[in-house]
């Protein structure tokens, strides 16, 4: 089996090979703006060192969300692209999913990304098992989950947040280092081969993006229009 899984969902990204036990990784820094100079680049220069070829590929992955619009975008249009090249399964893997399967806690875990100001993507698991649906939550309502699911489980917060909402968490939750909240090129062959036993796989044309929030494009031309309506 030959997997390559692609993560460009945060400014540190992931080229992943996989092929029958054999891994070639390179995990590199970004932003937003590099993307598209950066993705293509590196991916020859990961073939070159391991002299596989994009032809002999079985399954083709990606972080679909949440995370960068530009990043998942670039991501899964490279991944889309390629599947279609090649005429092979795509797998689509969640961010949060991710950060809960590497992280080895007898509790509850919860994978989060900061979003917009005064909101949180999170996720709620029990070892390798969402107990809640991911979603874009209010900092009360994740408070409140939080609350209401840590209540009988030691927890441990998953990811960057920002600054004011640690200030509102409990006391008594745990929260990972800042080098464990990066996915590792070992997690995403773990799903991708997990998800692809289980039949969970899409082709290049169901393949999409999870944004899960409008983008700021999106919510200044809806206020641009509520605006034109209004006048009219």
């Amino acid at each position: 089996m030959f997997i390559l899984s692609i993560n460009t969902a945060s400014n540190k990204s992931n080229i992943v090979f996989w092929k029958d036990g054999e891994i070639y990784e390179l995990f590199y820094s970004t932003n937003s703006r590099t993307y598209g100079e950066t993705l293509t680049n590196n991916l020859r220069d990961l073939l070159n060192k391991s002299k596989w070829n994009l032809k002999d590929v079985d399954i083709f992955s990606v972080v679909t969300g949440p995370g960068s619009f530009t990043g998942l975008r670039i991501g899964v249009v490279t991944i889309k692209t390629l599947a279609q090249i090649y005429k092979k399964p795509t797998v689509g893997i969640s961010y949060l999913e991710a950060l809960a399967f590497q992280t080895s806690f007898k509790g509850l875990k919860v994978p989060v990304m900061s979003a917009r100001k005064g909101e949180v993507h999170a996720g709620f698991y029990i070892d390798e098992d969402p107990i809640y649906p991911e979603d874009v939550y209010s900092y009360n309502t994740f408070l409140s989950l939080l609350n209401k699911f840590s209540k009988d489980n030691p927890t441990i917060i998953i990811g960057g947040i920002s600054e004011d909402l640690k200030l509102l968490l409990p006391q008594n939750i745990i929260s990972t280092s800042e080098f464990l909240n990066s996915i590792r090129g070992e997690t995403l062959v773990y799903i991708t081969l997990k998800k692809y036993q289980k039949g969970d796989i899409k082709d290049y044309l169901t393949l999409l993006p999870d944004y899960r929030q409008k983008s700021s494009a999106e919510i200044n031309w809806e206020k641009k229009h509520e605006r034109t309506g209004s006048k009219n």
